[in-house]
């Protein structure tokens, strides 16, 4: 008995160990896992029909494990409300373990779905909804029509310096208000696959043309009898702008293809004020002329399903402006005016979908052209005396033409704790340019009292051909790993290498890592910490300077003291100045630390605070090679080389230092909906944001060829220019009365840094940077910024016939303790929708100070001469079908 025991328990042994253990991770098409969907298995051939097995519900962490397989081939299937079913055909089964991924797509975006994970797991995740925000529906339609403006309006929002993306592509022009689908604010985006160190993002997703054909038109008009006058002014100048735009969008193929297109233009015009200190007096006025611009944009999607997990998503914008009598106001006087043409185009193509069973990819390739060009109103030398007034031409001609491709490529894989993704980054092309300045000559005075006394400091002209053609490569490839070592703790190590054409820097290696801990079961909790380098491209700009002025293929004349009306023979007068790049020059490097918490009070109450503290180096400034000597009295003589003036060396060795600490508060009464109200009135259907952010930005240079005031960097330290301590938006909408739509934005910010400068050339480099003895850069503030803005909608609905619009899809990061991803059915709408839309910048016309001069030789001397952001007011149409 006892052998024969032990013989089947040898038996037992061996099947078992010939035995197929299968796990199935069911994730959507954001790679979120899914818990609580149906797998089941069914076998191929008759081995593996013997036995029928049972359906497995996926677990808390979206596997579902099915032992006691016989090897050999089956038929992999997973379900879950609200989505397609995902399948793996013909799958061979082995002895021991074996993994796979089953991806579902949303099913055809018809079905309404909450997608919920465990609340610690979610609050745990990097790629969670801790540290972002999303804007709702409502703050999205308070957003300007006009793209430019929508930009600005989100980077205020944001708290500024954020990097924008629509669709997952960077820069270019955004898309109309009526193709967007949802707007996302992340922080503290620290991951490998960053390029920056801000960590700061806004990303923008369209919406697919999902249904029958709808569409709609927009028509708004600003009269300027509705907007503010200028304080510097006596009477305000005529002014009107109208935007006008239609959008139509559906399906081609059922459930396969469809599209969204928006065209969008505006036609303006607005009056400059002009003040300016002339020798006959003050003159403080609004000018008798128009500043016109005209726009067009046009955004279009095209989106095919290649599988059901394979999206290819084409799309192509349009932007073309032209723009007159620029250039005036403040101190320039009307002859100064110059006119300009833009034309941007754009390709991009988006494959999205898994790749086999265990990797996902997102690629995209994007094509642009652009073409600018300028010229002058007036053809004559510019009289430019320091913050008091400048006459004369513009002097700009020609353009600049461009010819770029942008290819990145995301490469996803999940394998048990790890996440990992990898990519490359690549951005080329060709720029063509001939863009011309300051080629007739300006004549430069320190002060009125110079001027009337006809004494120029210097007479700067530029010579030679001003055509250059180059290209630039740019490219980053990284590779990271989000590692759950348990339910509420992810470590994110990474590292992205950077090179660029221009730069003789291949070391460039950015390593990163970060710590994501949700310490409570709940999930309503998350910390973070991340340290990470960083680097930043050398700007075209930059490199074209060098190109053009290196004192062959232009000449950049530079005469001290000269005479005037006429300078003589500058064909021949040296001395000329230059500009070059230092041969080891290396990119900029910032390393970035950071931390944070995310807390959800309630489900309806969010909050948060980052900390990021980033140090810069190798940060580029001028050096000049070729200064003054001591003792030259001023006369610009005793130069190191007799044949040039000033030689501006672009050298990397600035430096910079960060502090930031960033906030937000979150409240919704109830949550953003779609659908209008049932009841007459609902004072819950209200929300409220608030963000707050402080921080302090020192550096030492002004840009690539600011050269330092007294020859030494270390003098230079000081606040940077962008250096705005404090930032405040809160944000309050309401939809509690029936139809209507009421939304208030406060922006408040703090006042920017300037500099003293004597308006003398003192030290004879004729470089006006000049600063009294002791006095630093950047010690002066102007006052600070207020902007309530306002957007009210009314909208009326008719017609018999009830359309069904595509569902919404809201993003709802752990507020509740658990993260969703629900898709929202909007209710059945009449097919006719007519709004009534007012849209207002600067309700209280308060009075936003800019242009403050630094310079003690001007009239003007530490006290602004412009305003921006005076009350506009905008009325019009709406119209949906």
């Amino acid at each position: 008995m006892a052998l024969l025991l032990v013989l089947f328990a040898c038996t037992a042994f061996a099947q078992t160990s010939r035995d197929a253990k299968l796990l199935v991770t069911v994730v959507d098409q954001t790679r979120a896992v899914l818990p609580g969907a149906t797998v089941t298995v069914t076998g191929l051939e008759d081995a593996t029909k013997a036995v029928a097995v049972p359906p497995v519900k996926t677990s808390d962490q979206g596997i579902a494990t099915i032992p006691g397989l016989r090897p050999g081939r089956y038929l992999i299937q997973a379900e879950f409300p609200g989505f397609d079913i995902g399948f793996l055909r013909d799958v061979r089964l082995r002895a021991g373990d074996n993994k796979h991924v089953v991806v579902l797509p949303l099913a055809g975006l018809q079905d309404s779905v909450t997608v919920s994970r465990d609340a610690q797991e979610s609050a745990a995740d990097r790629r969670g909804g801790a540290f972002g925000s999303a804007l709702t529906r409502e703050q999205v339609d308070a957003l300007s029509d006009d793209p430019n403006e929508m930009a600005q309006q989100l980077q205020e929002i944001a708290g500024g310096g954020a990097v924008l993306r629509v669709d997952s592509f960077e820069g270019g022009k955004l898309p109309s208000k009526a193709q967007i689908k949802s707007i996302h604010i992340t922080r503290d985006a620290f991951a490998a696959e960053n390029h920056g160190a801000g960590g700061l993002f806004i990303d923008i997703i369209t919406q697919p043309g999902v249904g029958p054909l709808r569409g709609g038109g927009r028509y708004q008009l600003r009269d300027g009898s509705l907007s503010g006058r200028s304080p510097f002014t006596p009477k305000k100048g005529p002014e009107r702008s109208q935007n006008y735009g239609t959008n139509f969008a559906g399906s081609l193929i059922k459930e396969r293809a469809s599209f969204n297109l928006s065209f969008n233009g505006s036609t303006s015009y607005e009056t400059p004020n002009l003040y300016a200190a002339l020798p006959t007096g003050t003159r403080a006025e609004a000018l008798a002329l128009r500043v016109p611009r005209d726009n067009f944009f046009m955004f279009g999607n095209f989106d095919y399903a290649v599988t059901k997990d394979q999206t290819l998503r084409v799309s192509y914008n349009q932007n073309d402006s032209t723009q007159r009598n620029l250039g005036v106001g403040a101190y320039d006087l009307p002859e100064h005016a110059f006119a300009s043409e833009e034309h941007f185009h754009t390709v991009r193509v988006q494959e999205a979908g898994p790749l086999g069973r265990r990797f996902f990819t997102n690629t995209r390739l994007e094509f642009s052209w652009s073409d600018t060009d300028s010229r002058s109103t007036l053809e004559a030398p510019t009289i430019r005396v320091n913050d008091a007034f400048t006459s004369g031409g513009a002097q700009v001609s020609g353009g600049r033409h461009t010819r770029t491709v942008n290819l990145a490529s995301d490469l996803d894989y999940v394998r048990s704790i790890h996440s990992l993704r990898a990519g490359i980054v690549l951005n080329g092309g060709s720029f063509r340019s001939d863009d011309t300045s300051n080629y007739l000559g300006t004549y430069t005075f320190e002060s009125l009292a110079a001027y009337e006394a006809g004494l120029p400091r210097s007479y700067t002209r530029r010579i030679g051909d001003p055509n250059i053609d180059y290209w630039n490569l740019q490219a980053g490839m990284y590779i990271q790993d989000d590692i759950r070592v348990r339910k509420g703790l992810t470590l994110s190590p990474g590292l992205r290498y950077e090179a660029q054409t221009q730069l003789d820097d291949f070391n460039a290696f950015g390593p990163r890592f970060g710590i994501t801990w949700a310490p409570f079961k709940n999930g309503k909790t998350t910390l973070r910490a991340s340290a990470g380098i960083f680097y930043d491209w050398l700007g075209s700009g930059i490199y074209e300077q060098t190109l053009r002025v290196d004192g062959f293929r232009q000449q950049e004349l530079n005469i001290i003291n000269p005479s005037f009306p006429d300078p003589g023979n500058v064909g021949i007068v040296p001395p000329i100045n230059k500009y070059l790049l230092a041969a080891n020059l290396e990119m900029v490097r910032n390393t970035r630390v950071s931390a944070g918490v995310d807390h959800a009070f309630t489900s309806k109450v969010r909050a948060g605070v980052t900390y990021a503290h980033i140090n810069g180096t190798g940060l580029l400034r001028g050096l000049n090679l070729n200064p003054p000597g001591i003792g030259s009295g001023g006369s610009g003589g005793g130069r190191p080389d007799a044949v040039f003036g000033n030689i501006i060396e672009v050298t990397g060795d600035g430096r910079s230092r960060q502090h930031i600490v960033n906030s937000f508060l979150q409240v919704f009464v109830s949550p953003p909906s779609p659908n209008p109200s049932k009841e007459l009135w609902n004072w819950k259907r209200i929300n409220v944001g608030v963000n707050y952010s402080a921080g302090k930005i020192e550096n030492d240079t002004d840009g690539a060829f600011s050269v330092p005031a007294t020859g030494s960097l270390a003098a230079e330290w000081g606040p940077a220019q962008n250096d705005v301590r404090h930032r405040f938006n809160a944000f309050f909408g309401t939809q509690a009365l029936r139809n209507f739509n009421a939304n208030l934005g406060l922006q408040v910010a703090s006042g920017s840094p300037y500099t003293i400068r004597t308006g003398l050339d003192t030290n004879g480099d004729l470089i006006f940077n000049d600063r009294p003895d002791g006095v630093g850069r950047n010690t002066l503030r102007g006052e600070g910024s207020l902007n309530l803005s306002g957007f009210f909608v009314y909208t009326f609905m008719f017609g018999k016939r009830r359309v069904q619009l595509p569902p919404g899809i809201m993003i709802n990061g752990s507020p509740a303790g658990n993260f969703t991803v629900t898709q929202m059915q909007i209710d059945p709408l009449p097919r006719f929708r007519l709004g009534i839309v007012v849209n207002a910048q600067n309700l209280t016309n308060h009075t936003n100070y800019v242009g403050y001069s630094g310079t003690m030789t001007s009239p003007f001397f530490g006290r602004p001469t412009a305003v921006q952001g005076m009350r506009k007011i905008d009325v019009g149409l709406n119209f949906n079908f």
